[in-house]
């Protein structure tokens, strides 16, 4: 391979890549052939392109590409026949050819060259070391064998574009299978979006639904205790009055939770809630809240007991919170469990955790309720005996508050029927009382 000028008659169409592609024997054959059919012991094919020239496929002698402007070749392709030098020193143009001066001392030349899109890429050249003639049958012959180098060529150019044009349409499946995944993912993501609109739109009505339907009882109720003592004040004895006002109270205390209810729930979805977190015994919050739901229970004539594991198991979190989660858990259970029952409240230490469970022997929850009561507003089927069903956000408020703190509310079925729920919290060492007469820091 050698630089060479660019020629005048050379064509625009590069054939480096198919040149430079090809085996250097890959036209032996050929230029063998060529040989044999002018009787000459050197045959040869010379490719060119804009800026190079190759010597391949060479038979008959060892020869590398020299100056451009000193081949036989640069005046072969500027014909367009067989071009014939019959005796190198005895032509001015070669006399002083390297080749020719110089092993393998050569005498005859024979070119033709090779016209693709009537460009020359190259030509098809034979040589002798002694002076000859080249009849005209011996150049049609080369000539024809030229045209199936140039054939050749065509064919090895061909299946590299092919091959090309394989992998571009093979990039194109390819991004257009990305793109058509990402199509499917877009319309997946827009399907998904449409569906929580279509939920958060069914959430909405059936908030409003709800809310107005537990708005409107206590009210009406209120509204009609109310208009009772002002109406008939001055005929109820004092008992009926007393009777009156407790009722008006129960209703207007059912009011105020729902309201907190509501505006609580608003502020946990809007993530407005700043934990005021501190250390506390969780057996002792426990005892309290049932405590507190003593009265409720025995009313209902459901057991109500405790079994504190750890009474020392200390956790960081916010009393009013997780107080208000302990008041959801119990008042469901002793709403739902029937006369005769039991409600039972365990609190133990599980490794770095504290576990609470609230476990009843109430008529337990269907598996296809069980992850749908933490949803906002959803109330499951009440049993005829239950007192009236709430606005179903109790629950959903109870799981935020847990989250909030770093554990999770769950449901389980209970050992013996009923429902267990159960949360954790992160349990942190508790602080050592002061020894005595030592004042604290």
């Amino acid at each position: 391979m050698h630089n060479r000028k660019r020629g005048p008659v050379l064509g625009s169409v590069r054939w480096t890549e198919v040149f430079e592609s090809m085996e250097s024997d890959a036209f032996e054959e050929v230029a063998r052939l060529a040989g044999e059919v002018s009787r000459a012991p050197i045959a040869l094919i010379t490719l060119v392109d804009e800026d190079r020239h190759w010597f391949t496929s060479v038979v008959g002698t060892h020869l590398t590409a020299g100056p451009w402007e000193q081949t036989f070749c640069a005046h072969a392709v500027q014909q367009q026949a067989v071009f014939v030098v019959p005796d190198a020193t005895r032509d001015a143009r070669f006399a002083m050819n390297p080749l020719v001066r110089a092993a393998p001392h050569i005498r005859f030349y024979a070119g033709a060259p090779l016209l693709t899109d009537n460009r020359v890429v190259g030509t098809l050249c034979v040589m002798d070391v002694a002076p000859r003639d080249f009849p005209s049958e011996s150049a049609a012959s080369l000539a024809a064998l030229a045209r199936q180098v140039v054939t050749q060529l065509h064919l090895r150019r061909q299946t590299r574009q092919l091959g090309r044009l394989n992998d571009a349409l093979a990039a194109e499946a390819r991004e257009r299978t990305r793109t058509e995944a990402r199509l499917r993912d877009s319309e997946q993501a827009l399907r998904s979006s449409q569906e929580a609109l279509q939920r958060t739109d069914a959430e909405r009505r059936q908030l409003v639904a709800n809310v107005s339907h537990d708005l409107r009882t206590p009210l009406t109720a209120l509204q009609g205790y109310l208009d009772t003592i002002l109406l008939k004040g001055d005929v109820l004895d004092p008992a009926e009055q007393r009777h009156y006002v407790q009722q008006a109270s129960t209703q207007s205390r059912r009011l105020a939770r729902l309201v907190a209810d509501l505006f609580e729930l608003a502020q946990l979805d809007d993530r407005q809630v700043q934990l005021k977190a501190e250390p506390f015994t969780m057996p002792e919050l426990i005892s309290d809240v049932v405590q507190a739901f003593g009265l409720a229970a025995n009313a209902k004539h459901v057991a109500l007991t405790m079994d504190l594991e750890d009474r020392s198991a200390v956790v960081m979190g916010e009393v009013r919170l997780l107080e208000r989660v302990l008041d959801n858990l119990l008042d469901n259970a002793i709403r739902f469990t029937p006369p005769g029952g039991t409600v039972s409240v365990a609190c133990a230490c599980v490794g770095e955790h504290v576990v609470v469970r609230v476990i009843d022997t109430g008529p337990g929850i269907a598996d296809v309720e069980r992850e749908r009561i933490f949803d906002r507003f959803y109330r499951g089927p009440q049993p005829a005996a239950t007192s009236p069903a709430g606005a179903g956000i109790g629950l959903s408020i109870a799981r935020r508050i847990v989250v909030l703190h770093g554990g999770d509310l769950t449901v389980a079925p209970g050992n013996g029927g009923g429902a267990q729920f159960a949360f954790s919290l992160p349990r942190i060492p508790s602080v050592p009382p002061a020894p005595s007469g030592v004042a604290g820091p």
